[in-house]
């Protein structure tokens, strides 16, 4: 008798939706966060976690954004992160220039 496949296996292969799947259900084990937290902080929604479980597929869109979302807040990670983001360096706004030049007029 052969073995039953899941709805993620084909011809004896994880399909990409069992491994993002897999990927962010890891991620919450290492986490503190609950899966409706992990939606909203992710993506906003908080039925995220829940609806894949009942068979939505996201979007490559949404799966780019919740990776994403992990590879920031992976301890696990040892820094395998994308590369720092540099700062834009600090430039007073139109209005603190204009209250400075008040307080240099008076």
């Amino acid at each position: 008798m052969t073995p039953r496949r899941t709805a993620f296996q084909r011809w004896g292969m994880e399909t990409l939706e069992g491994q993002f799947i897999s990927r962010v259900r890891a991620f919450l084990g290492r986490s503190d966060l609950s899966p409706t937290t992990f939606g909203m902080k992710a993506l906003g929604d908080p039925n995220l976690m829940r609806e894949m479980d009942r068979g939505r597929s996201p979007s490559l869109r949404t799966a780019d954004r919740v990776l994403a979302f992990i590879s920031e807040h992976d301890e696990a990670s040892c820094g395998a992160r994308g590369p720092p983001r540099r700062r834009r360096p600090w430039r007073p706004s139109q209005q603190q220039k204009s209250s400075q030049k008040e307080q240099d007029d008076d």
